[in-house]
């Protein structure tokens, strides 16, 4: 058992430092003045010399439009090229002046729910800065099975290509979630646009051959509907995010 528990550890923190990272940090916010205290304290803090000096990454503040039983009203995505650049980033912030009165705004107007380290696999469709719109469905894989999903996604996004509007991405899980392993993350640039699309996947054979595929093979454990509040790009963006293209 400790050696399978060994290879698998490797086999994610190969996964880490291969990819990109996004980290998801749920919070519960009681209402609109704290709302509006929560972006106040993010503006300030990213338009910071601090974070203009040392902010690596992408951050995106959302809320939720639909999160089933999660009590989480907004989540900070959090994009970083690598999980040193993350790391670095974290343990700076809660060490400046910038950082800790950003924490400290935070913690008054907030409560935390849960936190979720996610290493971006591959990006598929459009990738495009101008979707603001996500749907997040999360999803538990047995690693034997990776491969054949990848190219279920590989598939669909050939047959679909043209047609499909938006972008979609897989994403593994490496720590904060019990029950789910994959994220298969959604982005259109407006609600109509998500909704002319989802009308008509009832009659999409290539996305329901894809449903049929991963219905086989995952256990679906959840959606989330959720929209840009705010983006912030300091030295990245979210297309160099998903095409892995940080120069």
């Amino acid at each position: 058992m400790k050696k399978i528990l060994l290879l698998i550890s490797l086999f994610l923190f190969g996964q880490i430092n291969a990819n990109p990272i996004w980290t998801i940090y749920d919070i519960k916010v009681d209402s609109p003045e704290a709302a509006a205290n929560v972006v106040a304290a993010t503006d300030e803090l990213m338009a910071s010399n601090f974070a203009k000096e040392n902010f690596k990454g992408s951050l995106h503040l959302n809320a939720y439009l639909a999160n089933g039983d999660n009590e989480a009203t907004h989540f900070f995505a959090v994009l970083q090229p690598s999980l040193t650049e993350h790391a670095n980033w974290m343990t700076a912030s809660q060490q400046s002046t910038a950082g800790q009165k950003f924490f400290k705004s935070l913690r008054e107007n907030s409560t935390n729910v849960s936190e979720q380290l996610n290493s971006f696999v591959q990006t598929y469709g459009n990738p495009s800065n101008e979707d603001i719109y996500w749907i997040i469905h999360e999803f538990n894989a047995a690693p034997s099975d990776l491969p054949k999903i990848v190219k279920a996604f590989e598939r669909v996004d050939e047959e679909t290509r043209g047609d499909f509007p938006g972008q979609f991405g897989l994403s593994s899980v490496a720590f904060g979630a019990d029950e789910t392993t994959h994220l298969l993350t959604v982005g259109y640039k407006s609600i109509a646009e998500l909704e002319a699309w989802e009308d008509q996947i009832a009659t999409n054979k290539a996305v329901l051959r894809f449903q049929k595929t991963l219905d086989g093979m995952v256990k679906w454990t959840g959606s989330r509907l959720l929209f840009n509040a705010r983006v912030y790009d300091s030295a990245s963006d979210l297309e160099q995010f998903v095409t892995k293209d940080f120069e």
